[in-house]
Protein backbone atom coordinates (compact mmCIF):
# COMPACT_ATOMS: atom_id res chain seq x y z
CA UNK A 1 0.00 0.00 0.00
CA UNK A 2 1.43 3.02 -1.13
CA UNK A 3 -0.54 6.61 0.39
CA UNK A 4 0.48 10.29 0.78
CA UNK A 5 3.15 11.53 2.66
CA UNK A 6 3.59 10.55 6.38
CA UNK A 7 6.04 11.67 8.91
CA UNK A 8 7.43 8.52 10.64
CA UNK A 9 9.84 8.20 13.28
CA UNK A 10 11.75 5.27 11.97
CA UNK A 11 15.05 6.36 10.50
CA UNK A 12 14.92 9.89 12.31
CA UNK A 13 18.72 9.50 13.60
CA UNK A 14 21.44 9.29 11.11
CA UNK A 15 24.61 8.21 13.28
CA UNK A 16 27.79 8.30 11.50
CA UNK A 17 29.63 7.30 14.43
CA UNK A 18 30.52 7.65 18.04
CA UNK A 19 30.13 11.21 19.69
CA UNK A 20 33.40 12.40 21.87
CA UNK A 21 32.25 12.99 25.25
CA UNK A 22 32.75 16.86 26.10
CA UNK A 23 35.09 17.79 29.03
CA UNK A 24 32.39 20.63 29.59
CA UNK A 25 31.22 20.13 32.99
CA UNK A 26 27.45 20.37 31.70
CA UNK A 27 25.02 17.32 33.01
CA UNK A 28 22.55 17.96 30.50
CA UNK A 29 25.42 18.11 27.64
CA UNK A 30 27.37 15.10 28.98
CA UNK A 31 24.47 12.78 29.43
CA UNK A 32 23.33 14.06 26.49
CA UNK A 33 26.24 12.96 24.57
CA UNK A 34 26.39 9.38 26.29
CA UNK A 35 22.79 8.69 25.10
CA UNK A 36 24.25 9.48 21.32
CA UNK A 37 26.86 7.41 22.11
CA UNK A 38 24.76 4.55 22.89
CA UNK A 39 22.60 4.85 20.49
CA UNK A 40 24.97 4.73 18.07
CA UNK A 41 25.76 1.21 19.08
CA UNK A 42 22.03 -0.01 19.64
CA UNK A 43 21.96 -0.12 23.33
CA UNK A 44 18.81 1.66 23.36
CA UNK A 45 18.14 1.11 27.16
CA UNK A 46 21.10 3.08 27.95
CA UNK A 47 20.23 5.75 25.27
CA UNK A 48 17.11 5.97 26.79
CA UNK A 49 18.57 6.24 30.70
CA UNK A 50 20.86 8.53 29.64
CA UNK A 51 18.80 10.61 27.76
CA UNK A 52 16.32 10.76 30.39
CA UNK A 53 19.16 12.23 32.86
CA UNK A 54 19.92 15.07 30.24
CA UNK A 55 16.21 15.93 29.48
CA UNK A 56 15.90 15.83 33.78
CA UNK A 57 18.72 18.70 33.46
CA UNK A 58 17.29 20.84 30.24
CA UNK A 59 13.71 19.15 29.31
CA UNK A 60 13.70 21.93 26.96
CA UNK A 61 15.92 19.84 23.99
CA UNK A 62 13.64 18.54 21.45
CA UNK A 63 16.09 16.77 19.21
CA UNK A 64 16.77 14.92 22.96
CA UNK A 65 13.32 13.76 23.12
CA UNK A 66 13.04 13.04 19.62
CA UNK A 67 15.99 10.36 20.00
CA UNK A 68 14.43 9.03 23.38
CA UNK A 69 11.65 8.37 21.75
CA UNK A 70 13.87 6.25 18.78
CA UNK A 71 15.23 4.51 21.60
CA UNK A 72 12.08 3.19 23.30
CA UNK A 73 10.37 2.35 19.96
CA UNK A 74 13.32 0.24 19.14
CA UNK A 75 12.74 -1.39 22.44
CA UNK A 76 9.31 -1.39 21.90
CA UNK A 77 8.21 0.59 24.50
CA UNK A 78 4.78 2.66 22.70
CA UNK A 79 3.93 4.55 25.41
CA UNK A 80 7.26 5.90 26.74
CA UNK A 81 7.73 6.82 22.91
CA UNK A 82 4.39 8.53 22.88
CA UNK A 83 5.51 9.98 26.23
CA UNK A 84 8.30 12.07 24.26
CA UNK A 85 6.65 12.63 21.20
CA UNK A 86 4.01 14.51 23.34
CA UNK A 87 6.84 16.96 24.64
CA UNK A 88 7.90 17.62 21.56
CA UNK A 89 4.49 18.79 20.95
CA UNK A 90 4.29 21.12 23.59
CA UNK A 91 8.12 22.64 22.25
CA UNK A 92 5.76 22.91 18.88
CA UNK A 93 4.56 27.06 18.09
CA UNK A 94 3.20 26.95 14.63
CA UNK A 95 -0.26 24.87 13.57
CA UNK A 96 1.96 23.65 10.39
CA UNK A 97 4.32 21.71 13.25
CA UNK A 98 1.99 20.98 15.69
CA UNK A 99 0.13 18.51 12.90
CA UNK A 100 3.12 17.26 11.26
CA UNK A 101 4.06 16.45 14.87
CA UNK A 102 0.64 14.85 15.64
CA UNK A 103 1.39 12.83 12.00
CA UNK A 104 4.61 11.17 13.44
CA UNK A 105 2.61 10.04 16.68
CA UNK A 106 -0.10 8.71 14.80
CA UNK A 107 2.19 7.32 12.10
CA UNK A 108 4.42 6.03 15.57
CA UNK A 109 0.98 4.01 16.42
CA UNK A 110 0.23 2.92 12.55
CA UNK A 111 3.32 1.24 12.69
CA UNK A 112 2.85 -0.47 16.24
CA UNK A 113 -0.58 -1.67 15.12
CA UNK A 114 -2.56 0.53 17.90
CA UNK A 115 -5.05 2.01 15.11
CA UNK A 116 -7.34 3.23 17.62
CA UNK A 117 -4.61 5.78 18.53
CA UNK A 118 -3.31 6.40 15.55
CA UNK A 119 -6.64 7.30 14.84
CA UNK A 120 -6.69 9.49 17.14
CA UNK A 121 -3.76 11.53 16.49
CA UNK A 122 -4.45 11.60 12.82
CA UNK A 123 -7.91 13.06 14.09
CA UNK A 124 -5.86 15.60 15.98
CA UNK A 125 -3.97 16.18 13.07
CA UNK A 126 -6.87 17.21 10.42
CA UNK A 127 -8.33 19.53 13.39
CA UNK A 128 -5.09 21.82 12.55
CA UNK A 129 -5.39 21.27 8.79
CA UNK A 130 -9.21 19.57 7.67
CA UNK A 131 -7.46 18.86 3.60
CA UNK A 132 -4.40 16.99 5.29
CA UNK A 133 -4.51 14.76 2.36
CA UNK A 134 -2.23 11.91 4.28
CA UNK A 135 -4.09 11.91 7.15
CA UNK A 136 -7.34 11.34 5.79
CA UNK A 137 -5.62 8.91 3.75
CA UNK A 138 -4.24 6.62 6.89
CA UNK A 139 -7.96 7.01 8.54
CA UNK A 140 -9.33 5.48 5.41
CA UNK A 141 -6.92 2.60 5.65
CA UNK A 142 -7.11 1.84 9.00
CA UNK A 143 -11.02 1.01 8.75
CA UNK A 144 -9.84 -0.42 5.48
CA UNK A 145 -7.86 -3.15 7.96
CA UNK A 146 -10.63 -3.29 10.68
CA UNK A 147 -13.03 -3.87 7.83
CA UNK A 148 -10.72 -7.23 6.62
CA UNK A 149 -9.91 -5.75 3.59
CA UNK A 150 -6.32 -6.40 3.68
CA UNK A 151 -6.75 -9.95 4.32
CA UNK A 152 -8.52 -12.35 2.30
CA UNK A 153 -9.10 -14.44 5.65
CA UNK A 154 -9.78 -11.80 7.73
CA UNK A 155 -13.67 -11.47 9.01
CA UNK A 156 -15.48 -8.74 7.21
CA UNK A 157 -16.96 -5.97 8.82
CA UNK A 158 -19.61 -3.91 6.52
CA UNK A 159 -19.81 -0.76 8.62
CA UNK A 160 -15.94 -0.34 8.71
CA UNK A 161 -15.55 -0.85 5.00
CA UNK A 162 -18.26 1.61 4.30
CA UNK A 163 -16.70 3.72 6.56
CA UNK A 164 -13.40 3.24 4.79
CA UNK A 165 -15.07 4.08 1.11
CA UNK A 166 -16.30 7.58 2.74
CA UNK A 167 -13.04 8.76 4.02
CA UNK A 168 -11.34 7.69 0.62
CA UNK A 169 -14.11 9.64 -0.86
CA UNK A 170 -12.58 12.95 1.07
CA UNK A 171 -8.87 12.16 -0.25
CA UNK A 172 -10.61 12.25 -3.93
CA UNK A 173 -12.44 15.77 -3.25
CA UNK A 174 -8.96 17.07 -2.46
CA UNK A 175 -7.06 15.53 -4.77
CA UNK A 176 -8.59 13.58 -8.06
CA UNK A 177 -5.78 13.08 -9.18
CA UNK A 178 -4.28 10.31 -6.35
CA UNK A 179 -4.01 7.32 -8.25
CA UNK A 180 -3.52 4.89 -5.39
CA UNK A 181 -6.53 6.42 -3.24
CA UNK A 182 -8.55 5.08 -5.85
CA UNK A 183 -6.81 1.62 -6.31
CA UNK A 184 -7.16 1.38 -2.12
CA UNK A 185 -10.62 2.67 -2.69
CA UNK A 186 -11.25 -0.54 -5.53
CA UNK A 187 -10.05 -2.92 -2.37
CA UNK A 188 -12.16 -2.15 -0.07
CA UNK A 189 -14.93 -2.41 -2.96
CA UNK A 190 -14.11 -5.91 -3.85
CA UNK A 191 -14.48 -7.03 -0.08
CA UNK A 192 -17.98 -5.20 0.16
CA UNK A 193 -18.61 -7.31 -3.10
CA UNK A 194 -17.40 -10.42 -1.39
CA UNK A 195 -19.60 -9.55 1.78
CA UNK A 196 -22.79 -9.27 -0.50
CA UNK A 197 -22.14 -12.42 -2.31
CA UNK A 198 -21.97 -14.09 1.37
CA UNK A 199 -25.36 -12.75 2.13
CA UNK A 200 -27.60 -13.83 -0.71
CA UNK A 201 -25.80 -17.50 -0.48
CA UNK A 202 -26.73 -17.39 2.93
CA UNK A 203 -30.27 -16.04 2.02
CA UNK A 204 -30.49 -18.60 -0.93
CA UNK A 205 -29.86 -21.26 1.24
CA UNK A 206 -32.15 -20.41 3.79
CA UNK A 207 -34.73 -20.50 0.53
CA UNK A 208 -33.62 -24.10 0.07
CA UNK A 209 -33.91 -25.49 3.33
CA UNK A 210 -37.50 -23.87 3.81
CA UNK A 211 -38.79 -25.10 0.18
CA UNK A 212 -41.64 -26.08 1.69
CA UNK A 213 -42.46 -22.40 3.69
CA UNK A 214 -43.46 -20.11 0.58
CA UNK A 215 -43.43 -17.17 3.16
CA UNK A 216 -39.95 -18.18 4.72
CA UNK A 217 -38.64 -18.79 0.61
CA UNK A 218 -40.25 -15.26 -0.47
CA UNK A 219 -38.70 -13.42 1.96
CA UNK A 220 -35.00 -15.42 1.34
CA UNK A 221 -35.29 -14.22 -2.38
CA UNK A 222 -35.93 -11.17 -1.71
CA UNK A 223 -33.09 -10.81 0.46
CA UNK A 224 -30.85 -12.37 -1.87
CA UNK A 225 -31.86 -10.21 -4.94
CA UNK A 226 -31.29 -7.18 -2.71
CA UNK A 227 -27.70 -8.00 -2.00
CA UNK A 228 -27.35 -8.85 -5.63
CA UNK A 229 -28.38 -5.15 -6.54
CA UNK A 230 -26.02 -4.33 -4.24
CA UNK A 231 -23.06 -6.54 -5.95
CA UNK A 232 -24.30 -5.23 -9.08
CA UNK A 233 -23.55 -2.03 -7.58
CA UNK A 234 -20.40 -1.92 -6.32
CA UNK A 235 -19.28 -4.11 -10.08
CA UNK A 236 -20.06 -0.58 -11.57
CA UNK A 237 -17.94 1.26 -9.05
CA UNK A 238 -15.12 -0.94 -9.37
CA UNK A 239 -15.41 -0.63 -12.67
CA UNK A 240 -14.71 3.28 -12.18
CA UNK A 241 -12.48 2.90 -9.68
CA UNK A 242 -10.11 1.14 -12.30
CA UNK A 243 -11.03 4.07 -14.82
CA UNK A 244 -9.85 6.56 -12.42
CA UNK A 245 -6.99 4.90 -11.37
CA UNK A 246 -5.55 4.66 -15.37
CA UNK A 247 -6.92 8.24 -15.94
CA UNK A 248 -4.77 9.76 -12.72
CA UNK A 249 -1.36 7.23 -13.41
CA UNK A 250 -1.56 9.06 -16.91
CA UNK A 251 -2.16 12.28 -15.29
CA UNK A 252 1.08 11.92 -13.06
CA UNK A 253 3.00 10.30 -15.70
CA UNK A 254 1.95 13.84 -17.63
CA UNK A 255 3.34 16.00 -14.84
CA UNK A 256 6.15 14.06 -14.02
CA UNK A 257 6.99 14.48 -18.16
CA UNK A 258 6.24 17.74 -17.90
CA UNK A 259 8.44 18.76 -14.86
CA UNK A 260 5.00 19.72 -13.10
CA UNK A 261 5.41 19.03 -9.36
Amino acid sequence: MKLARVGLMVGVLALGGTVACSEENDVAKQNRVKGTNHLAKKEYKEATEAYALSLQADPKQEKVWEKKAFAHLELGQMDKASEAVLKILEMKTTPADKAETYRTLASMHMKGGTLEDAEKYFNEALKIEPKDEASLGWIAEIYAQKGGARSMSAPIVKADLEKSLSVYDQVIAINPNSANTYLNKRVVMGRLMEYERQQKDMALSEAAENAKDKTVVDEANARAAEHQKKMDEYQGQFAEMTKKFSEAQKAAKAQAAAGTP
